[in-house]
């Protein structure tokens, strides 16, 4: 903090405190400069990154839900609070919190959408601490595509540097299991073939890279994969898809290359699938955009 007094001409300057700082003072170290050196002073803080003239607002208190999510967080956090343990009803944590019972049923719905609780009703219903719930992410990442925040060719971009990776660690540490989920998923694949069945392909198709995810056996790898993964099955709902592909074929070699730990060949095979169908959204993306303008 700076204060200045112009009575005999002179400026006491405070410098804030830091962890260095001797605060038996109160007020840190004082410092006393002359008029006639004010000119070069300012000019050495504001070298400094300081400028004397900056204006501050008054620090605005949190809304009494954010304080009580928070502290519903910092429990969590610390391990008070676990995956599975209920929170006490909304009277009894209103009454612990001071605050009124719809500002607890507020924070509540707050976490809720987050990911963090789940809202049970019935007579054993109630506020439970979730394991962790990746939709969030996903359904923020799908609201930057719909709204503009996000281009659909970066969102491509992050999910191709993305699949590179996990495709080595799977060829690295995935299991036979891992592999025989895969061709499963590819065999079920296979039998959707008509028009009305395009949706539960998709959500085959969405499997296919959770699984692939699951073989990398790092669960980051696994969340980051559904939260880019999702929000193709609403493009492919917007724009179709073009059954003319053999996918199932292209996986199956995919998948060899996998078993074989070939992660070159993997990605190669992964690699040419996702040009295609990267080219083919933004085509058909951008075809739906000049029939909007």
């Amino acid at each position: 903090m700076i204060v200045a007094c112009f009575g005999p001409i002179s400026l006491i300057v405070y410098q804030p405190l830091n962890d260095q700082t001797n605060t038996q003072g109160g007020m840190g170290e004082s410092l006393s400069i002359s008029f006639a050196n004010w000119t070069t002073y300012l000019q050495r803080t504001r070298r400094n990154g300081v400028d004397e003239n900056i204006s501050f607002k008054p620090v605005k208190t949190k809304r009494a839900f954010e304080e009580v999510c928070d502290q519903i967080r910092v429990a969590i956090q610390e391990g008070r609070l676990e995956a599975g343990d209920k929170l006490p009803a909304e009277r009894q944590l209103a009454e612990a919190l001071d605050v009124s019972r719809a500002t607890v049923r507020e924070a509540f719905r707050t976490l809720e959408i987050a990911g963090v609780l789940s809202l049970r009703k019935g007579v054993n219903g109630g506020a439970v601490v979730m394991q962790g719930d990746v939709r969030p992410i996903t359904q923020t990442i799908s609201d930057l595509l719909s709204l503009g925040g996000l281009s659909l060719s970066d969102y491509m971009e992050a999910r191709v540097c993305l699949q590179r990776e996990v495709i080595k660690l799977a060829c690295a540490r995935g299991e036979e299991a891992d592999f025989q989920a895969l061709e499963t998923n590819i065999d079920e694949t296979e039998k959707l073939t008509t028009a009305a069945q395009v949706e539960d392909r998709t959500a085959l198709t969405i499997e296919f890279y959770h699984l692939l995810a699951a073989a990398t056996k790092n669960q980051a790898m696994s969340i980051l994969m559904a939260a880019v993964t999702e929000p193709l099955g609403y493009y492919i709902k917007q724009i179709g898809v073009d059954r003319s592909w053999n996918v199932a074929e292209s996986r199956r070699r995919f998948v060899a290359h996998l078993r074989a730990r070939n992660a070159p060949e993997a990605e190669k095979e992964m690699m040419s699938h996702m040009e295609r169908l990267h080219g083919y959204m933004l085509q058909r993306a951008a075809a739906a955009a000049d029939r909007r303008s």
